[in-house]
């Protein structure tokens, strides 16, 4: 075979370098970047606006205002290609690729190739393929936004005047010219090429007295040409000066906002993080570094220092001039401004010649290293070892780098807008008539925000419109938008942390949209995706919605940190949609969801993040419908981040669970802290404070109910007229004292017209009942007699358990009983009752006292593990008491650290023995050794503190009475030692 000549393989290396140059750019580009940014977005409607003939513009006034050459050349493509965004980032990869071979041509013409050599310019090749495999020039080879295109002017511009030099011919000036006056239409970082033109004319003259007497002539005419090419965009910035530099002015140095007020502290502070970029630390935006890394790859970075080196040694030889003057003059975008330093859009001019000073620095250790070993073979091969270990190693960096980070992180996406897109592409997907589309933002971003991707991608024929959930606009706009249409399509974004949801754009943290829609309307169908969900509500007739019209005053104090100030709530037709007449009646339909708005106001800055609990309950004090939501501000701020006095709404989809017997149910809320779950109680000492009364009423359909046990069919005709369709047993352990709860699950299978009486019961192993009911259904609240047939009913029976039964296991069954006769029993299921040991003598007790809390309980004193502590540190209480008589309720014992003020810095409240003891199971004369740990505020200033305990029912917030001797009620708290808090 016939070896090819030197010509032959210079072609056959830049090819292969161009193919690796295609490969980084084309490969997976449709697929990686996932998502699109909001500035592809912006210039995709621009070239489309410019592909469809609607304007032609010299200035894009959107993104703070954008050159528009970019936008062009994507019109272009999109009239030949068609309109997507795999085809504006096409258009980038092109210019990426032929910046290529028209970057060796400059290289080459700075550093030709020796005599020695033919054609080959080691230097230029080896520049070339590190731009080839440049991780920064591939990242931006992959956008479809401007700065691209800056490397390919800049590179033009200086082969034009390195010829117009070279040969002196006019042609190549007036090309200079022509690509110049273009340079102003692509990218801010362009406007400091002629900064870079005069200083290399310059020093053309400097050099060469002779250079501007023989060549004044196509100076001028470079300027000229050049000048009549950005005219238009000159005249749009003199008469727009204000639009034309807002970017600028935005980022600049001379700004105080970004610059701290000290202008020469920031440049000092940019230009070391531009030059930290390229070796170090590189551009913080994922955009733009999806890896987070430096310019450089790790050997890259060590040829790229000697480079640098090299050419500020040589830098009176022309070609080392212009490259230590290009990098100073493309790197002066970045340097004089602020904010986000390093930035790799705006030093992008300075991306060449990054490429070309590892390759100088390469062949200048070669070059070191030849001049003092003895020339050979084995020279000539470690010098291709590792001048190819170096280039694979750079290659494969990148590749690792670009490709296979968006494996590993999952933060790009968020970066990239990916959920816009897939949004996007399900809208497309989905054609629904007669309906709208609504995204929703946060409240901090104005409506419309974002729809520039939607605009660009979406192509289906319903109406969307991005929402600002500011409750003071949204519920308008979003009645105005709803008219006329059968239903609405929201798409209820994921992926944002709640408690951080102020950060968050594309969100609906406090569910406002789902308030309205669920308060009118209903909830037809969800569809889940992975960055966000599609639902579809039913959009009612009159389409006005409201959060609240009137809100009831109230003032229930939680803890002195919020107070509750108002509340309005009501109910829904029977019907899949309500008016506003129907959603103000307090009147439910049994499995529907109801409302609730609830006014808040911060007493003081709140100690922690709460959570608010809302629900509906019956008269067995059992929830039937219940809602928990992190209380937001309508700035989505959770309550630690309020100040004093701050007023906030907040809303609520109160649920009735089904099977929800007709009848009048409390609403009632509870706050707790959303770390600790630990309650925030009323200033009366209540866990929970009813706020009103729902009716549930029957609905049109019964119920479908999902028992914890089923009953087979056959077996669940326990009584004429009524099926038992399962049951729910919540505990298959108890103790003596405990009250053991059943939910009954019925099914009328006639108008039953029967009073039936329900009871459950314990048996133990020998046949003896220990405990047993009888109850009419629900309380007594919805007898049998009122069953209608077809309804299904859930029936909760309450079975308090005697403090004295004995440890074993017990037959848990339902009798039925009418007019005092027993219809039948059905054994249920077995469960634990568990024993425990009990003490009836007083033991060794460090602080004796001797007090009664009501008629039950005797206080006989404590133990203190110590009476110092610090601030943030815990002590250790141990309380003794003893039952007088058993006690029918279950009481929770306080603990409190007082200041001399009675403020509290330490609390814990619970029922005695942490849950293990309650006072319904204690026995006569019985002893109970009842330990807590009080945890100190660690803001609790050094002093005396007292210890302040009691007991009080966690139902209502009564507190027990301490008693005197002659039973004269003295108070309704107990105070012990004094703890010294301590530095």
């Amino acid at each position: 075979m016939k070896r090819l000549d030197s010509r032959s393989q210079l072609l056959l290396l830049l090819a292969i370098i161009v193919l690796v140059a295609i490969f980084f750019r084309i490969f997976r580009l449709d697929s990686l970047p996932r998502g699109m940014t909001a500035d592809e977005a912006t210039h995709g409607l621009e070239a489309l606006a410019i592909a469809q003939g609607e304007n032609y513009p010299v200035f894009l006034r959107g993104m703070y205002g954008a050159l528009p050459m970019y936008a062009y050349w994507i019109a272009i493509l999109f009239r030949l290609v068609g309109t997507s965004i795999q085809t504006a980032r096409f258009g980038a990869a092109l210019v990426g690729i032929v910046t290529i071979p028209v970057f060796y041509l400059l290289v080459r013409e700075l550093f030709p190739p020796t005599g020695r050599r033919g054609p080959w310019s080691i230097t230029a090749l080896l520049a070339t393929y590190f731009l080839a495999t440049s991780y920064w020039h591939i990242v931006y080879s992959r956008l479809a936004i401007e700065p691209i295109l800056v490397p390919l002017f800049g590179i033009l511009i200086l082969y034009c005047l390195l010829r117009a030099r070279k040969s002196g011919r006019r042609a190549f000036f007036l090309l200079g010219g022509l690509t110049l006056g273009l340079a102003f239409y692509t990218y801010p970082a362009a406007y400091f090429l002629p900064v870079l033109v005069f200083a290399l004319l310059a020093y053309y003259t400097w050099r060469d007295s002779q250079f501007l007497r023989t060549h004044w002539l196509n100076v001028l005419l470079l300027f000229t040409v050049c000048f009549a090419i950005a005219a238009p965009l000159g005249l749009f910035a003199a008469s727009n000066f204000d639009t034309f530099t807002e970017r600028a002015r935005s980022v600049s140095l001379l700004n105080p906002e970004v610059s701290g007020g000290s202008p020469f502290v920031a440049l000092v502070t940019s230009c070391a993080k531009t030059i930290a970029m390229f070796n170090f630390k590189g551009d913080g935006y994922l955009v733009y570094n999806p890896a987070r890394r430096p310019v450089l790859d790790p050997l890259a970075s060590i040829w790229f220092a000697l480079g640098l080196c090299v050419i500020l040694r040589r830098c009176r030889e022309p070609s080392h001039f212009v490259l230590l003057i290009w990098l100073v003059t493309m790197c002066l975008p970045a340097i004089l401004t602020a904010g986000q330093i390093p930035h790799f859009s705006r030093s992008i001019g300075a991306l060449p010649v990054t490429c070309i000073l590892p390759a100088i620095g390469m062949l200048s250790a070669w070059e070191w290293v030849k001049a003092r070993i003895a020339t050979g073979r084995l020279l000539t091969i470690v010098a291709t070892v590792v001048l190819s270990i170096s280039v694979l190693f750079t290659t494969a960096a990148t590749y690792r780098d670009y490709f296979v980070v968006w494996d590993t992180r999952e933060n790009l996406r968020q970066g990239y807008d990916g959920a816009y897109t897939a949004a996007a592409a399900v809208m497309n997907q989905t054609q629904v008539p007669d309906s709208l589309w609504i995204l929703p933002l946060t409240s901090h971003v104005p409506s419309g925000y974002g729809g520039d991707h939607f605009d660009f991608l979406y192509q289906g024929g319903a109406p969307y419109y991005t929402v600002s959930l500011d409750e003071a606009t949204a519920p308008s706009e979003v009645s105005t938008i709803c008219r006329g249409m059968r239903k609405a399509l929201v798409i209820d974004w994921k992926g944002y942390v709640l408690e951080k949801a102020y950060n968050a754009m594309a969100a609906d943290p406090k569910g406002l949209i789902p308030f309205l829609f669920h308060k009118y309307g209903r909830e037809l169908d969800r569809k889940s995706y992975e960055a966000f969900d599609v639902v579809t509500y039913k959009v009612p007739g009159s389409a006005t919605f409201s959060i609240a019209e009137n809100f009831e005053p109230l003032t229930v104090n939680f803890g002195d940190e919020l107070m509750l100030t108002g509340m309005a709530f009501g109910g829904s037709s029977l019907q899949d949609t309500s008016t506003p007449q129907e959603v103000e009646r307090r009147e439910l339909p049994s499995g529907k969801s109801g409302w609730v708005v609830l006014r808040w106001r911060a007493l003081a800055v709140p100690r922690g993040n709460y959570k608010v609990a809302v629900y509906l309950q019956d008269e067995g004090d059992h929830r039937a419908g219940q809602v928990d939501k992190l209380l937001l501000s309508n700035y989505l701020h959770p309550t630690r981040d309020w100040r004093a006095g701050q007023e906030e709404i907040d809303y609520y989809i109160l649920p009735s669970w089904d099977g929800m017997a007709p009848g009048r149910y409390k609403v009632g809320v509870t706050v707790y802290d959303a770390e600790s779950l630990e309650v925030v109680r009323t200033v009366g000492g209540r866990q929970t404070r009813e706020v009103g009364m729902m009716e549930i009423v029957r609905p049109l359909v019964a119920a479908g109910v999902e028992p914890e046990v089923g009953i087979e069919k056959d077996k669940g005709e326990v009584a004429p007229g009524i099926r038992l369709l399962g049951y729910d047993l919540p505990r298959r352990e108890a103790n003596p004292g405990d009250e053991l709860s059943v939910a009954l699950y019925w099914q009328a299978l006639e108008n039953v017209n029967r009073d039936y009486l329900f009871a459950v019961q314990l048996t133990d192993e020998q046949g003896e009942v220990w405990a047993h009911r009888f109850d009419s259904a629900v309380y007594g609240t919805y007898p049998t007699t009122e069953w209608a047939e077809g309804e299904v009913l859930k029936d909760w029976h309450d079975l308090a358990l005697p403090a004295d039964m004995p440890q074993g296991s017990y037959q848990v069954s339902l009798a039925i009983s009418e007019d005092d006769s027993l219809l039948t029993q059905v054994s249920l299921e077995r469960i634990d009752v568990r024993g425990r040991t009990r003490q009836f003598v007083v033991p060794g007790i460090q602080h004796p006292v001797e007090a009664r809390l009501g008629q039950g309980v005797q206080f006989l004193g404590y133990d203190l593990s110590s009476d110092e502590v610090t601030a943030g540190g815990a002590f250790q209480l141990t309380l003794y008491w003893q039952a007088l008589q058993e006690i029918p309720i279950s009481y929770t014992v306080f603990t409190h650290l007082l200041d001399a003020e009675e403020g509290i810095w330490g609390q814990r409240d619970s029922v005695p023995g942490y849950g293990a003891f309650p006072t319904t199971s204690w026995m006569e004369g019985e002893v109970i050794t009842d330990e807590y740990e009080i945890i100190v505020d660690p803001d609790a200033p050094p002093g005396e503190y007292v210890i302040e305990i009691g007991m009080y029912d966690a139902s209502t917030g009564q507190r027990l009475s301490v008693l005197s001797h002659d039973q004269v009620v003295k108070e309704d708290r107990l105070l012990l030692g004094v703890v010294h808090v301590v530095p």
